[in-house]
C-alpha cells in the first residue's frame, strides 16, 4: 500500500471513529434536551472554528474531543457567554477545548492544564469540573474541597504547572515542592501511581515529610519500592486464589505509621517483605492488553555463536511477576493485585542468547494515561543506554507516553 493510500485510510477511519463518538455523545445527552442542544449547537462552532478540536486521536474508545463538548455541554446552565461569540482557535485541540472552556464558563482566566477536567473520564471528572468553575469564578483552588490540604505556596505552584500535566499529577508536584522536596524525590514519587492517586493524603503526607527529611540518606531508586511496601502492607488488600474462588484477605498492617521509623529499618521491613511476596497470590492471572509485544534479534559478531534476541513481552499471572522480582531483586511481585484490577500492566524486556533468557528491565504501564511510568532494573536500578532505547522504541511504536 503506498503512503498516500496508507493516509486515506487513516483518515478515513479517524472519521468513522469521531462520527461514532458524536453519534454515541448525542445517544448518552437524548434523556437531557437542553444539553443535547448545547451539544449540537457547540459541535456546529467546533466545526467551522477549531475542527483540530475533533482531529485528536480516539484513546481508550474515547474521543477527548467529543467528551469535552459533552462536558461543556451538561454545564450549560452555568454558560455565562454565547457560544456564537466565541471566535474559535486554530491551535492544538487541547488549546481550542481552554479557549472554548474560557469562553463558555470561566470569569477570570485560569491556566490551560486545568481544562483537561472537561475530557476527562475517571471517577473524580465531575469533582475536577467543579473545581475548574469554582476557580475560574474567583475562588482560591487552596479553598475548594480538595483530596489533599494545600498551602498559599503549594497553590502558587500548582497554578504554575506545564499545560500537558494532569491536574492529580501537578497537585502532587505542588505538593512534594511545596514541602521542600529535591528534584529527585519528586520524580521519584511522580515515577508511581501516586502521581495521579490522592486517597489517603494525610498519612502520605507523614511519608513526605520522612523521605524529604531523610533525602540524603535514601537513595532515590528505593523510594518507589518503599511506597510498594507501605502501599501493601497499609492497604492493600491482597487477593488469592483457592479451591473456592478467589478470595480477599485484609491489608497486613492497616494501622503502619512512619513516626518513629528510621530509613534503616524502612529499608529492613522492605526486604524482609520481598522475601515474602507472591505467598498466596499464585493464582492469580489476567487477559493481555491491546498492546503488542517486540522482538528484535541482532546477529552475533561471532559468526558460529547464536544470535542475540530482544524481547518485550507481557506479564500476565502473577506467577510471572514473582518470576521477574526474583530475577531482577525487586518488588513487581506485589503488583499482582493491581494487574488483576486492570490498574496496572507490567511488561518484561529481556534478550536471549542461545537458550539462556536474561531479564534486563520491567516496565510498569498505566493503562489509563497510556504511559510508561516505571522501568527498572536489577536492585530498581532506573533504565538506560540500549534497554531503554529500546523501550523507547516500542513506546513510540505503542503510541505510549513516556512518564519515567
Amino acid at each position: 500500500m503506498s503512503c498516500s493510500a496508507y493516509s486515506e485510510r487513516s483518515v478515513r477511519y479517524h472519521k468513522q471513529q469521531t462520527d461514532c463518538a458524536i453519534h454515541h455523545a448525542y445517544a448518552r445527552l437524548g434523556a437531557d434536551v437542553a444539553a443535547a442542544a448545547k451539544f449540537h449547537e457547540l459541535l456546529h462552532y467546533v466545526r467551522n472554528r477549531a475542527a483540530r478540536l475533533l482531529e485528536v486521536a480516539v484513546v481508550n474508545g474515547h474521543h477527548p474531543g467529543v467528551e469535552a463538548l459533552v462536558n461543556l455541554s451538561r454545564f450549560g446552565t452555568a454558560h455565562i457567554r454565547p457560544a456564537a461569540e466565541w471566535l474559535g482557535t486554530t491551535s492544538s485541540w487541547r488549546v481550542a477545548v481552554s479557549s472554548l472552556a474560557q469562553h463558555l464558563l470561566y470569569k477570570y482566566e485560569v491556566p490551560m492544564f486545568l481544562s483537561s477536567a472537561w475530557y476527562s473520564t475517571d471517577a473524580a471528572a465531575d469533582k475536577k469540573r467543579g473545581w475548574c468553575v469554582a476557580h475560574a469564578r474567583g475562588a482560591s483552588f487552596r479553598s475548594l474541597n480538595l483530596p489533599i490540604p494545600m498551602t498559599r505556596k503549594m497553590e502558587h505552584i500548582f497554578l504554575t504547572s506545564q499545560d500537558h500535566l494532569p491536574i492529580e499529577h501537578a497537585i502532587r508536584r505542588a505538593e512534594l515542592l511545596g514541602l521542600g522536596a529535591t528534584a529527585e524525590v519528586v520524580q521519584a514519587v511522580l515515577s508511581t501511581w501516586l502521581a495521579t492517586d490522592l486517597s489517603n493524603g494525610e498519612f502520605w503526607r507523614t511519608v513526605w515529610i520522612f523521605l524529604i527529611a531523610n533525602a540524603r540518606a535514601i537513595d532515590p531508586a528505593q523510594i518507589g519500592p518503599m511506597i510498594d511496601f507501605i502501599q501493601a502492607i497499609r492497604y492493600n488488600r491482597a487477593t488469592m486464589a483457592t479451591s473456592h474462588g478467589i478470595v480477599e484477605l485484609d491489608p497486613a498492617q492497616p494501622s503502619f505509621s512512619i513516626k518513629g521509623r528510621t530509613v534503616q529499618s524502612i529499608l529492613r521491613l522492605m526486604r524482609d517483605w520481598h522475601r515474602s511476596l507472591g505467598v498466596g497470590i499464585s493464582g492469580l492471572s489476567w487477559t493481555p492488553s491491546p498492546l503488542q509485544p517486540m522482538l528484535l534479534e541482532e546477529p552475533s559478531q561471532d559468526a558460529s555463536a547464536p544470535a542475540m534476541q530482544w524481547q518485550i513481552m507481557e506479564l500476565t499471572s502473577s506467577v510471572q511477576l514473582r518470576t521477574e522480582g526474583t530475577a531482577l531483586h525487586h518488588c513487581v511481585g506485589s503488583y499482582a493485585n493491581r494487574c488483576y484490577q486492570g490498574m496496572a500492566r507490567i511488561w518484561s524486556l529481556r534478550f536471549r542468547r542461545g537458550e539462556k533468557v536474561h531479564h534486563v528491565l520491567t516496565i510498569e504501564v498505566d493503562p489509563k494515561r497510556r504511559a510508561v511510568v516505571q522501568a527498572r532494573g536489577w536492585a530498581n536500578r532506573v533504565a538506560s543506554g540500549k534497554p531503554l532505547r529500546l523501550l523507547q522504541r516500542w513506546a513510540a511504536r505503542e503510541r505510549l507516553r513516556m512518564a519515567i
